[in-house]
């Protein structure tokens, strides 16, 4: 299977996606004060850009696979958004006693379901190339715009937790960049032993997660941008997230 070109190509789509998450999050580290300034405005547009992954990206793609299945595909991203909600309540049990403990519990939920969804796009990366290697390159091309962002949200949401600069920097590096890799290399055997219902599984689930994510904390934390500019921002990560879609969708086709 390793020398297999499909496999090979996927994987090399992996990693140039991880280059350019670790681009972003070394620019959003880079300038951690504008960063910090900014955070509101930064929430808004990973609004934008999310919850355009989530309604016209991981939703659809679970739901074309629940038509081969029993199972709905729905309750995938119910239980996505019923795991975030308990390692939520986890997470802020367990630093309860800390005046950071909010923001503890929202830095690891989102970058739990940041991560979930970076792991998700390693198994595109490889599933979009068992065809041949031009078709998978084109098929991916929309999925590659959004890494950047991907990395500069992970790095926020990390900051915004107060884990520090390095500590941000280094699981950064592991959920949005190292997961693509890992989900990439794993998917082949994955998708082989248990096919549509995984992916299905799989992709609901971050959904749901990130519905989170975005109800519970980027959504009240944009909120506060003065002025309502928030919005604008929120309509440009909109635009970001569907040129995104839309070219991803014309070139799959």
């Amino acid at each position: 299977m390793a020398g297999d070109p499909g496999v090979i190509h996927g994987l090399n789509a992996s990693l140039l996606a991880a280059a350019i998450s670790t681009a972003g999050i070394f620019a959003a580290a880079g300038f951690g004060a504008w960063v910090q300034k900014n955070s509101s405005y930064i929430s808004a547009f990973a609004v934008g850009v999310l919850t355009v992954a989530v309604i016209f990206h991981l939703i659809p793609e679970a739901v074309s696979y629940s038509k081969y299945y029993s199972t709905n595909a729905f309750s995938w991203v119910a239980y996505g958004f019923a795991a975030m909600v308990l390692i939520g309540i986890t997470v802020q049990a367990a630093v309860s006693g800390r005046v950071e403990g909010a923001a503890l519990t929202f830095g690891y939920a989102s970058i739990i379901a940041l991560g979930a969804h970076s792991l998700l796009d390693g198994v595109i990366y490889a599933a979009t190339f068992q065809n041949e290697p031009f078709t998978g390159w084109l098929a991916t091309g929309g999925l590659l715009f959004h890494e950047f962002p991907e990395g500069v949200i992970a790095f926020y949401l990390l900051a915004q937790a107060g884990l520090g600069r390095a500590r941000s920097i280094m699981i950064a590096l592991v959920m949005a960049t190292i997961t693509t890799v890992a989900g990439t290399v794993g998917a082949n055997k994955l998708i082989d032993l248990t096919g549509g219902l995984t992916m299905m599984a799989m992709l609901g689930g971050a959904a749901g997660g990130l519905i989170y994510v975005l109800i519970f904390h980027l959504g009240p934390h944009a909120a506060k941008s003065p002025n309502g500019r928030g919005y604008f921002v929120v309509g440009l990560g909109v635009i970001i997230g569907m040129i995104a879609v839309i070219l991803n969708f014309l070139t799959s086709h």
